[in-house]
């Protein structure tokens, strides 16, 4: 019998969201009718992914849901351009100054489309090379620029981070944080 573990963590996590006020993993495990040892396993995924919280209160782990905001809300309040994309070349997320920059006005004509497709890449060769190493390498790389959006304005400088992460399934990916100068 296969288990599909995206289906039992978003079960666990349901539980735990229609108890604010905490649950133990025996309540868990006692709801779901699953083994207690599985529902541990479950809840130290969410807990490592920043989905739930975890107090210790007496010998009990008790579990509460994360009140943690995503991070995807906050970019849209940053000066610089952000963008990530998965270990395909792929972008995932890109923010309205970048969107707004590039004259792009949907986010889905962005998002889900590699990389190479951006307007900016052809100006900035290395960026590719970049991903691969930051990817590669697992270290955060800094980079410069110059870009020419070919509409008469004149060229502008940029400062490019390549930083490595890992998103919330365990996917390696890129975050590009570029700055003008």
């Amino acid at each position: 019998m296969k288990i599909d573990y995206h289906r039992e963590l978003e079960k666990v996590l349901e539980i735990i969201r229609k108890h604010p006020k905490g649950c133990t993993i025996r309540e868990i495990s006692e709801e779901l009718g699953i083994n207690r040892n599985a529902v541990a396993k479950y809840l130290d995924v969410l807990h490592v992914a920043g989905q739930v919280e975890m107090r210790r209160i007496g010998p009990a782990k008790v579990y509460f849901p994360s009140k943690s905001v995503p991070i995807s809300m906050l970019f849209d309040f940053s000066e610089e351009f952000i963008v990530i994309v998965d270990e395909g070349f792929v972008t995932i997320e890109a923010n309205m100054p970048f969107l707004r920059y590039i004259n792009v006005t949907d986010k889905r004509e962005v998002i889900g489309k590699p990389i190479t497709e951006l307007p900016i890449v052809g100006s900035f060769p290395r960026m590719m090379e970049n991903i691969r190493k930051a990817l590669e390498y697992h270290q955060i790389l800094e980079d410069k620029f110059v870009y020419d959006k070919n509409d008469g304005s004149k060229p502008e400088k940029f400062r490019a981070k390549f930083i490595p992460t890992t998103f919330n399934n365990g996917e390696k990916g890129v975050a590009l944080l570029i700055k003008k100068l």
